[in-house]
């Protein structure tokens, strides 16, 4: 089946597309080029917004996890299949605003 989206360390677009549909900077995350953060990854935990303490999800054991809990909301494995390229916590902020 192949990814349907590709992730280039900067910005995601569709496959075989230049639109963006988000873009990275260090460890925020921004819906196309807004300069307002959709959101923070710190670590292995993915935060709404600007915060520092909102977590929406986590990965945890090859999960992404809902919240803090280990509640499973996929496979990273399936995250991989649908966004090409570098990374693991970034690429599952990105899975969980932008393509699920």
């Amino acid at each position: 089946m192949g990814a349907k989206f590709v992730f280039n360390g900067s910005k995601v677009t569709e496959k075989n597309r230049t639109t963006t549909i988000a873009s990275v900077r260090g460890n925020k995350i921004y819906a196309k080029t807004s300069y307002m953060p959709t959101a923070n990854v710190k670590g292995s935990k993915i935060l709404d917004r600007n915060s520092s303490t909102n977590v929406v999800a986590n990965v945890r054991s090859g999960n992404l996890c809902s919240e803090a809990s280990s509640s499973k909301i996929c496979k990273m494995k399936d995250i991989h299949n649908q966004i090409e390229g570098p990374g693991e916590e970034i690429k599952a902020a990105l899975w969980f605003y932008f393509v699920n």
